[in-house]
Formats: C-alpha cells, structure tokens, sequence
C-alpha cells in the first residue's frame, strides 16, 4: 500500500512539473568525443550523452514508471549501410527500496543504484563492440530517442522527448583502421 501511495506522489509531482513545461527550456543532449578502440579484429566504440538528463529529470526517473533511451548505431561505407543495430538503457525505480535498477543491453549487464548521480552516469554510458568492415574507412552514426511514457495519476502520455527540445542527439564521425592493423 505505501508503494502505490509513494508511486502515485511521485506521479502527481511528475505530472504537475511536465503540465508548468511551457516555462521549462529543455535540455540540449548531445554526443561526447567518441572513443576508439582497435582491439586485432574489431573495435570498441566509446560514448556518452552530455546534458541529457537534467533539470526535471530526477522526478522523471523517481516515478516509478519504465524509462527507457534508445540508441541506434549505423556504419556506413561510401554511403551504403553496411551494419545496423539498436539497443536501450532502461531504467525503473523501485521506491520502497530507493533504487534504481539500470538495464544496459549494449553492455549486457543490470546495474542496482542507490544514488542519482551514478545513476546518470551509467545510464549515459555507450560502449559498443564491432567486428572491422572490409574496407579501410567508415562512417559511424549514432542516434538516441526516449519513449513516451503515462503516468498513473493523470493517465496521460507524455512524450519525453520534448525534454530534449524534440531533437535526437547524433554523432556521425568517420572512422578509418590504423596503418598498422591491415
């Protein structure tokens, strides 16, 4: 009972922030420095969102409902997809604990965090693994998007993307193989 009541506290005070957004700015989410890593036949790509998960955030997370970010990596060369793949972070709170149970399936592991700023930090995080394309450059492109959620109090939708002022982050970089990994 007190986890429903505590859910549904949480829930109104989402509700009532999401319903005062005309005042809000949102949060420019963007790509850091991708981090490359050439490992005999594949390579390690390495990320993180900056600036995706502040302000209204921590209320959105502590309601309980399932929050998921969606990524979508492509490789092209001269133009073709050659590789395409998604994959999520998702998070949900469990507030009778006062946890956050973190599911990251490009990493394949589920992380159980107490404190929102790790929880920030792990979310955010992107590492990816991929065997090496036959040719000698390509272009990585990374995208996210987040879903809409309904919370209980209003049984209303909200699209979470207008947290992100309705864009997806993109990070499109050109990568090419080392001359000495022929």
């Amino acid at each position: 009972m007190f986890q429903a009541l505590t859910s549904k506290v949480i829930s109104g005070v989402v509700s009532l922030s999401m319903l005062l957004l005309s005042s809000y700015e949102g949060n420019i989410a963007k790509f850091d420095e991708l981090s490359v890593n050439f490992l005999q036949n594949r390579i390690v790509f390495r990320t993180r969102l900056l600036n995706a998960f502040e302000n209204d955030f921590e209320e959105i997370f502590s309601s309980g409902s399932l929050i998921t970010v969606h990524f979508n990596i492509s490789v092209e060369i001269l133009g073709e997809v050659i590789h395409e793949n998604s994959f999520q972070h998702s998070v949900v709170y469990n507030p009778m604990k006062k946890i956050y149970t973190v599911d990251l399936e490009d990493q394949s592991d589920t992380f159980v965090i107490e404190d929102y700023s790790q929880l920030i930090e792990k979310i955010s995080e992107i590492e990816y693994l991929y065997n090496y394309p036959p040719e000698e450059e390509f272009q990585l492109i990374i995208t996210a998007y987040m879903d809409k959620i309904v919370l209980d109090t209003m049984d209303k939708e909200f699209d979470l993307m207008m947290l992100w002022k309705f864009k997806s982050p993109k990070l499109k970089e050109k990568i090419a193989r080392p001359e000495n990994e022929s």
